[in-house]
């Protein structure tokens, strides 16, 4: 059961907040800043989410928090503030010490219930991850795998994840492999761009897994149906370098080979822009991988015949006609006139 302490001189809010709480989660009341300092040093486990309220009276919620995130054992545990003050500098003062989320009183109990609901599932997504990278490691430390049984786990592992997280995710990595494939089997045929054969499917499995740092975006950005904020177009934007250090801690354990390494690229790199206009680096024309630069079509393919940015899905027809306009822009102009010409290929 997770574990949550929650940090509250007002008598009345620690039972209100405790009463929605404590029927699925592991409840720590605490009335003073002093008391949970003194607490959290003595726990052999720090609780998993720390609900703090700023204006308490003995020491305020900023000096709490910063003496958490001072501390190795508790720095990662994710803290949420709780005040009745709803000004700017209060909540962009609290984000900078770390914070993850900032409830304003009055909230009911059933907001409450659902932001903490949110954040202990991103903090199981986040052990999943963990467990799956350790298990990684393991298995090649132990030599109970060869390399390609190694791919097969990672991707296996993977699209298992999403798949949980989300039908969207699944759906569009599921699609993504199959146009890949159509896609790196005509571009092997051309010589200039020297794809070996063993590559051709170890690029295919890697882009099954391009999305994977969609696992610990919202349900709201997982949607995004067009009417995203701006800060939540950017937690969208880091979904590439989320995905990346995921396959980077992999890499890390294991030493990287030529499947890790086009992942990597993949998850990194796929929102990049021929004009150097894209995400997360900027990075421009050939600087971009060349995996990169063939997921980045297929994936806006795939996207403008489904979600397509919360507008109407585009036709096969209409797709590849802008996928022909962005050419140059957008996408490797060479990469898009080969991707246009295999047409029904594509929408066999």
């Amino acid at each position: 059961m997770y574990r949550i302490m929650i940090v509250d001189d007002n008598k009345t809010n620690l039972i209100m907040a405790k009463k929605a709480l404590e029927d699925t989660y592991d409840v720590i009341p605490m009335s003073s800043g002093v008391m949970a300092l003194e607490f959290l040093k003595d726990m052999p486990e720090p609780p998993d989410i720390l609900l703090l309220d700023v204006d308490i009276p003995d020491i305020n919620g900023f000096y709490v928090i910063s003496e958490v995130k001072n501390q190795k054992r508790l720095e990662d545990m994710p803290v949420i503030f709780l005040t009745a003050q709803d000004d700017d500098a209060t909540e962009i003062e609290g984000y900078s010490l770390g914070a993850v989320d900032y409830i304003t009183k009055p909230y009911t109990t059933m907001l409450l219930r659902k932001r903490i609901d949110i954040h202990v599932q991103a903090i199981e997504t986040n052990r999943q991850l963990k467990a799956a990278n350790k298990a990684l490691a393991d298995a090649v430390n132990n030599r109970t795998h060869n390399v390609i049984e190694l791919e097969y786990a990672i991707v296996e592992m993977f699209a298992s994840l999403m798949g949980h997280r989300s039908n969207i995710i699944e759906g569009h990595s599921r699609r993504v492999e199959n146009y890949m494939t159509i896609f790196i089997d005509e571009l092997s045929k051309n010589p200039k761009f020297k794809i070996e054969e063993a590559d051709k499917q170890i690029i295919v499995f890697a882009s099954k897994i391009h999305d994977i740092g969609k696992i610990c975006m919202t349900d709201r950005c997982l949607a995004d149906m067009g009417d995203l904020s701006l800060q939540e177009k950017e937690f969208n934007h880091a979904h590439t370098i989320l995905g990346a250090e995921a396959i980077k801690k992999v890499t890390d354990a294991v030493s990287a080979n030529k499947f890790l390494t086009y992942a990597y690229n993949m998850c990194r790199s796929h929102h990049e822009r021929w004009d150097g206009k894209g995400y997360p680096d900027k990075l421009m024309s050939t600087n971009i991988p060349f995996e990169a630069r063939v997921l980045a079509i297929v994936n806006s393919y795939d996207n403008f015949r489904t979600n397509n940015d919360g507008q109407e899905p585009m036709s096969h027809r209409e797709a590849l006609t802008r996928i022909k306009f962005w050419a140059g822009t957008h996408f490797d102009p060479e990469l898009s006139e080969i991707f246009v010409a295999l047409d029904s290929k594509i929408n066999a």
